[in-house]
Order: structure tokens, then sequence, then C-alpha cells
């Protein structure tokens, strides 16, 4: 908007209208003193354009963008610690208990959900998300009786603070939905603003009338945990009643209906973790020298991940949601530590994978068969 308005633009302009023979040069006394004006007139047309740079949704960012948010009643979802199942022996740790795990140097607490007892990092985001089922959990304090711990399932996966780009967006959908009066769109924002919630996939009249559905993803493209899932369904219409029903051999809970959340009164909604649709990737390759099995297998690891991520949180349907093999093998080909790979499969055979409307694929395994 203000681009034409340089100094360089603004000095020419003031000395070719500088009053008659008048020495314009620089280093003259006219020059002089308009010149440091000017360069303080540029910078102010520099700070006016970023001025409206961040009093738009499309072009905001950070504390700017969640004013802007907060304009439509939403805010910036807060990073969260992963959690894992606390697997031990002996005496009960009590709540609060300091544990450690030496590969990543992370320190966890003990916390409790109903009963279940788990580690929940002390670091939030998504850094403590890779610790191995039966990984030393070390008490930071001696505890009398305890003769063994480990790290057992993940109970939830930790999340980073929301990217600009995902508070923008969702803010986009709000302001272009509509979202109102208990549309889809609205309960699709309504699920999206719980802390651990990415995606949420919502189907109408899923059980008959005056029922809605949300599938329910992580930002990190996984199913969310039962925690986030129970505090959704909170959120959104509880289920006090302890109502459920039963569709292809899966309970699902069904909310009350009673208004007592922010879903209009009468409707019935239910809140459910995605399906995790594991992937088991094997292939035979050559390594590149000073690479190792492992180094292969975590390259590939991650890129798969990643590209699973992707799939799930870019891709405008679930029912579009496709693994290619043909995807994949690019992947495994464009690893570093791979020179070249053959016999790909998946899940043991050369098929594309399709998780369906409530699936979502989980890299379950991948082993790598070396070619001498």
């Amino acid at each position: 908007m203000f681009e034409a308005y340089t100094f360089e633009a603004l000095l020419d302009d003031v000395l070719r209208n500088a009053p008659e023979g008048i020495d314009t040069r620089q280093g003259s006394i006219f020059y002089d003193a308009v010149s440091g004006i000017i360069l303080q007139i540029a910078r102010m047309y520099t700070d006016l354009e970023r001025v409206f740079q961040l009093v738009f949704v499309t072009s905001a960012e950070g504390e700017y963008l969640d004013m802007k948010a907060s304009e439509y009643g939403m805010k910036r979802l807060n990073a969260t610690s992963a959690k894992y199942r606390l697997v031990y022996e002996g005496a009960t740790p009590s709540i609060g208990a300091r544990f450690f795990h030496n590969d990543t140097g992370l320190y966890f607490r003990v916390g409790s959900d109903d009963g279940v007892l788990f580690l929940e990092s002390e670091q939030v985001g998504t850094v403590g998300n890779n610790i191995p089922v039966g990984a030393l959990a070390v008490p930071v304090n001696t505890i009398q009786g305890l003769l063994s711990s480990t790290f057992g399932e993940v109970y939830e996966y930790g999340s980073d603070e929301e990217s600009d780009a995902d508070l923008r967006t969702r803010v986009q959908e709000k302001i272009a939905g509509p979202a109102e009066n208990g549309n889809k769109q609205h309960y699709k924002t309504w699920c999206e603003s719980v802390d651990g919630v990415g995606l949420a996939r919502i189907t109408p009249l899923w059980n008959g009338p005056n029922t809605v559905k949300a599938v329910l993803i992580s930002p990190l493209g996984l199913p969310c945990s039962e925690n986030i899932v129970e505090n959704v369904q909170n959120y959104v219409d509880p289920s006090t009643k302890g109502i459920t029903v039963d569709i292809k051999g899966k309970t699902y809970p069904v909310g009350d209906g009673l208004g007592e959340g922010v879903a209009n009164l009468g409707a019935h909604f239910t809140a459910t973790a995605a399906d995790s649709v594991n992937v088991a990737v094997r292939f035979k390759a050559v390594i590149a020298e000073g690479r190792s099995e492992d180094d292969v297998r975590q390259e590939v690891t991650e890129a798969l991940t990643e590209y699973f991520k992707q799939l799930v949180m870019e891709t405008a349907s679930a029912s579009d949601i496709v693994v290619r093999i043909t995807a994949v093998g690019a992947m495994i080909s464009g690893a570093e530590s791979v020179v070249d790979y053959s016999n790909l499969t998946l899940n043991g055979g050369t098929s594309n994978i399709y998780p369906g409307e409530d699936g979502v694929p989980v890299v379950s395994e991948v082993t790598v068969d070396v070619d001498i």
C-alpha cells in the first residue's frame, strides 16, 4: 500500500520541489536539513504498512493474530504435554513424584486419571512423544518399595502451541462457515477449540435424527487421547446418563442432549477418537556408506510420520485419504541413508491403503531387509 514511499522517492520529491536557486546537492545545507526528516517519514510509512498487515486475519502474526482471533471468540490452542501409562512393580509412586528418561533427558511427573497412573512430561510440546514402550522411568528420588518402573503406551500425545497458520485457518473457517446455530461448521469449530484437537470430522445424523458425531484427531494427525475426547464431549454435550450405542462392534457414548454444553437442546452429540489404521512398511534396501540399518529405519519412519500427518490434516475429505505405495516408495528413495530399495510392501501387500471415514494411518512398524 505504501511501497512507493521510500526514502529515495520522498527525498527526490522534496529536492525537486525546493525553492529556485537553492543548492540541493548532497552535502549542502538544504540536503542535510531535509534528509534526516525524510528518513523518519520513510520509517513512518514502513511502520504504517506493517500496521495494516497486522490488522487483517490474512496477514496478522503472533500476538496480533491472537487479538484478531479474540474478536471472534477464539484463542490459540496451548501446547500440551506427552503422557505415558506408568508400568511399575512394588510400591505405588505418589502423585507428583518425578521420574527421568535417560535418552531424551526429560523429566516426568506422576498423574492420575480415574485411577490410571501416567507419567506427564514437564516440558510441553511434541518433544516427549517418541519414548518407546518399556523404556526405564528412573525415579529422581528414592521411592521405598518400588521395584521397577517403565514407560507404558502413550496415554496422550503432546502437541506444540498452535501455529499462526493453523489459528488463521480456524478463524477463516469460522468467518466463512458460517459457524452458528448448531450447524455442521459450528460443531467443527466447537471441537477444534479444545486444547489437543487438531481436526474434527463432523458427521450429522450419523445414528438417526438429532445425532451428531465428531471424529477427533490430534494436531499430529493421530487419534486424540481418551482424556481429550472426554473434554470435548463435556464441552459440547455432556454424557452423564451413561447412554451408549454399539455400532459395528464399537461402543460410542451419547450425549444427554439437554443443552448443558454448547450444543443446542435436543441434539445428541458423540465425541470419539479416530481409529488407528496401522501401516507396516517393509522393504529391502542398499544402505549408504557410513549409515546403518537403524539410520534407515529412523529416517524412513520420520518421513512416513510427516507424510501421514499431511495426508490427514490437509486432505479436504476423509474419504479421499489414500496411503499410496508409490508415495511411500518415493520417500524411501529420497532418504539420504538409502542408495536403492526393492520389494516394498504395505501390510504385507502391494496395494494402496484406504483408512476410511473414521480412520487415520499410523506407522506401526518399519522393517528394513539389508541388501548385501
